[in-house]
């Protein structure tokens, strides 16, 4: 240890030392650096980060050794044999690259320890070889005991630094492996050079042709200059293309493609900085409000994705070009859009906000060569009234849109206390209805269906109930468009079919029982097996069983529903068109769909006898069925003149009150297996 001591201190000029020291911090902490981007490059990037990595590290580790070699001062005339210096940088580039590529690419097991090894010999290797180049008028004779500690003292550091690299993940972690790294090369180096005695010899003489410490000075400053350049240059580069790299993620990660707007992300971030400052500022005021643009889904299906794309994207443009101070709009989802304003006085100040939105939104488009025309249902809430978590706030306004979306006179929607008590009585209805099939709290009612010409009863339209624990019984109207928005329709159209078709097969006289399909029933893919399996399970004639639908359920996906009529119709069942003349493109629906039967809407059968249009349109039915060969039945019969005027037209077959209310099931079983009326009707 004092040999080491004294070789440094009385053999070695001082300030030389603190160079080589200089340039091995430098060139260990870019090797580290470079190591860790090693480590989580990929493909081609970490091939080349490996070389350069490999290149730096043994240019460090060659600079240093060269500059301590001119820090040393023997005393008597030396240079440098020049084949061997410059192998000595061969091997230490060479060793680097295997030393990290055990680290790169994580060669089995202990690969940070067999990285740090590799490195530790590598420095002795280069040490030794580039000591072979050091001539002077003698003989280096080396000692063993000192050799033999600098290649472990190389191999031990080395291994800590490399553990260091390959598992640190903060910055104390980064600085001890540097450390680890310089002290590995310098206590390497200069237990070497305690390790050499030098005998002079009068028989040797130093070869002409040598690299003077002079000339060696300037070959190694160069050289480091230039890979140290090289190496912070890249790093610079490598550094910023991350930020913008990452900055371009993030922009991308927080912004719709489409629109350019911020995506559901990005709202998100805003509305938690905004719930930060509710938290802590009780000045501050934020108002959210929720767009959901009207007819988006019928302008998709006239003119194509493309159209509605270019929609969002003008409305987008329309938004943000208006947006003032303090107001920030996104795109949620879809054909919705969620606009936040702050630092307001009054809620005056943004139901103004939601007027000029609506009025932008409302503005013609031009879609190609047509220009059309969309609506708006905008809800409003704020932290003024409407509490101060901003989840909370944005839910209100939520369900404010929604209301506004149902209330036709009504575009623009502040959240109200009924409003919450309303959704909150929705929520609890859902729940009930989850629960109603397991408890037992549907009822079938049965509405007679009769022949016009002799007034007999031909079948029965099956009709749901509720019969509520506590509330009683709830109207079809209340629960069935909740049913069908929260898609329990489904569950609950296969109870009413099964149990429709279980009741009749259990009759006497064969009557038909009509049965409606709600459009999400006809849209399952399951849907044809579940009416086959219930056909089978309750051993009905498929001639007695009609299914009711109507033209929404046909709309969405025609392609689908008429697959789905066909194989339905090679069952041997009947399929009614319900509620005609209250779609969009009835008589188109007629000529492709195969129904058996039209039903006239009650809405055009009421008071036919008196008014002149409701009797053209059904006149018209009349004959347009009588030219299709397809019957026609008319619903909401409640009085005779309505009847006699449709004996008179040559109606077919007609329901309604006239014929008495929809009955319970003992009246109907009764009916139906009256030996009086036994006629069949199949």
């Amino acid at each position: 240890m004092y040999r080491v001591i004294g070789c440094l201190t009385q053999e070695h000029d001082l300030w030389l030392v603190a160079l080589a020291a200089l340039v091995c911090v430098l060139g260990s902490s870019l090797s580290v650096a470079l190591c860790r981007r090693l480590i989580q490059a990929n493909g081609r990037r970490k091939h080349i980060q490996l070389g350069l990595t490999s290149v730096i590290g043994g240019a460090t580790i060659w600079s240093t050794h060269f500059i301590a070699m001119l820090a040393y001062d023997p005393g008597y005339a030396h240079g440098y044999e020049p084949i061997a210096t410059a192998g000595s940088l061969a091997i230490a580039i060479i060793g680097m690259t295997v030393s990290n590529a055990l680290l790169a690419y994580r060669l089995r097991g202990t690969y940070d320890v067999r990285s740090g090894v590799a490195f530790g010999l590598t420095v002795a290797a280069m040490h030794y070889l580039g000591m072979s180049a050091y001539l002077l008028p003698g003989e280096i004779v080396w000692e063993k005991p000192y050799l033999l500690v600098s290649l472990l003292l190389g191999a031990g550091l080395g291994a800590l630094a490399y553990q260091r690299i390959a598992h640190a993940v903060t910055r104390l972690g980064w600085g001890s492996a540097i450390l680890l790294m310089v002290t590995a090369i310098c206590a390497m180096h200069f237990t070497a050079m305690g390790a050499i005695t030098i005998k002079l010899s009068p028989f040797v003489d130093v070869p002409p042709k040598i690299i003077s410490d002079s000339i060696l000075g300037i070959l190694v400053m160069a050289v480091m200059a230039v890979i140290l350049m090289i190496g912070f240059a890249s790093v610079s580069i490598e550094a910023s293309w991350e930020v913008e790299t990452q900055d371009q993620l993030q922009l991308a990660a927080l912004h719709d493609p489409l629109t350019g707007l911020p995506n559901r992300l990005g709202l998100t971030q805003k509305m938690s900085e905004l719930a930060s400052r509710l938290s802590i500022d009780e000045t501050e005021r934020v108002a959210v409000l929720t767009i959901d643009l009207n007819l988006f889904k019928e302008i998709n299906d006239l003119y194509g994705y493309a159209a509605g794309d270019r929609l969002l994207k003008v409305v987008a443009e329309r938004l943000s070009a208006s947006l003032e101070e303090d107001e920030f709009v996104a795109r949620a989802g879809g054909n919705e859009f969620v606009a936040i304003k702050r630092n307001f006085h009054r809620i005056g100040q943004v139901m103004a906000m939601a007027e000029r939105l609506h009025c932008l939104i409302i503005e013609p488009i031009d879609i190609g060569t047509v220009a059309t025309k969309i609506g708006a249902s905008i809800g409003v809430a704020t932290s003024f009234e409407d509490g101060r978590d901003m989840r909370e706030i944005a839910g209100k306004s939520a369900l404010a849109m929604s209301r506004a979306k149902e209330d036709p006179s009504a575009n623009i929607a502040l959240f109200s206390l009924e409003m919450d008590q309303q959704s909150r009585e929705k929520v609890k209805m859902i729940g009930d209805l989850r629960l109603a099939c397991a408890r037992d709290e549907f009822e079938l009612v049965y509405q007679l269906q009769n022949d016009l010409s002799s007034l007999e009863p031909t079948g029965f339209e099956v009709l749901l109930r509720w019969n509520h624990p506590i509330q009683g019984t709830i109207s079809p109207t209340v629960f069935i468009p909740i049913a069908e928005e929260t898609g329990l329709i489904r569950e609950i159209g296969l109870w009413v079919l099964r149990t429709a078709c279980r009741e009749a097969a259990s009759w006497d006289k064969p009557f038909k029982i009509a049965v409606n399909v709600a459009p999400q029933q006809l849209a399952q893919s399951t849907f044809v097996e579940h009416v086959s399996d219930i056909l089978m399970e309750t051993g009905l004639n498929p001639a007695r069983l009609e299914l009711e639908i109507t033209e929404a359920s046909i709309i969405d996906d025609k392609a689908h529903t008429l697959n789905v009529m066909h194989r339905l119709k090679a069952m041997g069942l009947r399929i009614a068109m319900d509620d005609f003349g209250t779609g969009y493109s009835s008589l188109a629906t007629l000529q492709v769909f195969p129904f058996d039967k039209i039903k006239i809407d009650r809405s055009f059968v009421k008071d036919v006898h008196k008014d002149h249009q409701r009797a053209a349109i059904v006149r018209s039915t009349l004959l347009l069925g009588e030219a299709l060969n397809i019957p026609v039945l008319a619903e909401g019969v409640e009085y005779e003149e309505e009847l006699l005027f449709l004996q008179k037209e040559n109606c077919q077959s007609v329901q309604g009150f006239y014929f008495g209310r929809p009955m319970k099931l003992e009246m109907a079983r009764e009916l139906a297996n009256a030996s009086d009326l036994a006629k069949d009707t199949g």
